[in-house]
């Protein structure tokens, strides 16, 4: 655990030097939570970025409140989604992460021209996450310090530092997501599984989105 801690630090002191600016994105999971307290300990105080699409469970949003107050020295941003009346999630769910998710976290980075996002995606989160790299080239630039970690090393982290922890997450929610599109994972599947139930996909369009911006701000 030292080394990889150690390694892991290293890379988000490398991100800081050379990516001013960067920012943190979030969805709550135990891999966020890491990400956070390990980044902070690092000297990070950027713009921690959540995106409240509308409907997330109401456990997820004390748990965002609970980690603002926790660490002060991060900027906690909350971006909305549309709000649209119309339950999309109902007749066009990816529809419904495109413009209450995806979009509202892209066109805050256009608006802020954030050149680079840490986020805590691993490769041990996915059986389609197994090639995931540590830098992703793109605009803005992803750098994924956590990718060697598995599970077992989050979970030994969060009780080492005494990290909050999602209350879903012992009822295994192993990805928290919005409530309509999100259930428990059951032994022996992919932690993943409990995402977008029977609808050919386990993204929600965020880390598959193509979108890019010009050098002068949104493309």
């Amino acid at each position: 655990m030292n080394e990889l801690l150690e390694a892991t630090r290293a890379r988000i002191e490398w991100a800081l030097a050379h990516h001013p600016g960067l920012a943190i994105t979030t969805g709550l999971n135990i891999s966020g939570s890491v990400l956070i307290d390990v980044a902070v300990n690092a000297g990070f105080s950027g713009e921690v970025l959540f995106v409240d699409t509308g409907y997330h469970f109401p456990q997820t949003l004390d748990f965002w409140d609970l980690l603002k107050n926790r660490y002060g020295q991060a900027q906690f941003v909350t971006l909305d989604g549309e709000g649209s009346a119309e339950a999309l999630y109902l007749s066009d769910p990816q529809r419904c992460c495109a413009v209450n998710k995806v979009a509202p976290l892209y066109d805050y980075l256009a608006r802020r021209n954030i050149p680079a996002l840490l986020n805590a995606r691993t490769r041990d989160s996915a059986t389609t996450r197994g090639a995931l790299a540590e830098v992703e080239q793109g605009d803005p630039v992803r750098i994924n310090p956590l990718i060697a970690w598995t599970r077992k090393d989050l979970e030994a982290y969060r009780q080492e530092a005494d990290l909050p922890l999602h209350p879903l997450y012992l009822e295994g929610f192993l990805s928290m997501g919005c409530w309509p599109c999100t259930r428990a994972v059951r032994a022996g599947e992919d932690p993943r599984a409990g995402r977008f139930e029977g609808q050919a996909r386990t993204e929600c369009g965020i880390w598959t989105n193509s979108k890019t911006r010009s050098p002068g701000g949104v493309g």
